[in-house]
């Protein structure tokens, strides 16, 4: 069998670079599940910690104020979910040593304040499905983008988890029938075929990468096959320029 050692001076650097193209299109192995946090994923559980800081007190709330039966079921459905919530927050917090917030910011606070001094129950229904719907709104596309992008395992399961609640929360939120549509947070601008671009680069990158790999392993191929051929050759000029065995005389052995 023949060894890189045993390969021609100009095919060894052909055998590298065919690696080397290899390594560009798959990515180095046994990197594919890095536990290292990014900024981005620790924000995102800093975050969620957030919610659950105001949004189960108005959970509670809306269970004792809440003046239709809807409002007063998707509170403790809040509730409900984001006791859960909290629990693997600080699990995976605890696990990667993220400091989390003991009180709610400024702005949960003094939603929380409107919700205290409604005028009546009816006005706190519609300042809870409001203000909370608001704040999944702001938040769920944050889960998205880690869920999306992040290279952490834990992280991702998290994510997935968090991003159902979410979602789940908007849909009971509106189903109370108050959520004014015109106060929901403003969908971002795409811009126009950025997702195709980078889809059309991503694409154009692995072609090349799959020509350049091929290129490669044919020129290598071809090396291997004619230093095959090669050493084929010498060895039939070597038997046929071999001198023919001397006869034997009677009673000798030729070895």
């Amino acid at each position: 069998m023949t060894s890189a050692s045993d390969l021609p001076g100009p095919v060894r650097p052909l055998l590298v670079l065919l690696i080397a193209a290899t390594v560009s299109l798959f990515g180095p192995l046994g990197d594919a599940h890095a536990q290292e946090l990014s900024a981005a994923d620790k924000n995102l559980i800093v975050n969620v910690k957030l919610a659950g800081l105001w949004e189960m007190p108005a959970g509670m709330w809306a269970q004792e104020r809440g003046k239709s039966r809807r409002t007063r079921e998707v509170g403790r459905a809040l509730m409900i979910d984001h006791g859960r919530l909290d629990t693997a927050t600080h699990a995976i917090a605890d696990r990667f040593g993220i400091a989390l917030p003991s009180e709610p910011s400024d702005q949960q606070s003094a939603w929380l304040g409107e919700m205290k001094t409604a005028r009546d129950d009816s006005e706190f229904d519609r300042v809870f499905a409001n203000r909370l719907r608001y704040a999944h709104g702001i938040l769920f596309p944050v889960i998205a983008q880690v869920r999306a992008g992040t290279r952490n395992d834990v992280v991702r399961d998290y994510a997935t988890t968090a991003n159902q609640a979410v979602l789940r929360h908007m849909t009971l939120l509106e189903s109370t029938g108050v959520v004014d549509q015109s106060l929901l947070p403003e969908a971002p601008v795409p811009q126009s075929n950025s997702a195709n671009a980078a889809m059309d680069v991503g694409f154009g990158d692995l072609v090349l990468g799959l020509l350049l790999a091929v290129v490669l392993g044919g020129g290598l191929f071809m090396a291997v096959r004619a230093l095959r051929g090669k050493n084929t050759r010498t060895r039939t000029r070597a038997a046929a320029t071999e001198p023919d065995p001397v006869p034997s005389a009677p009673g000798e052995i030729n070895v």
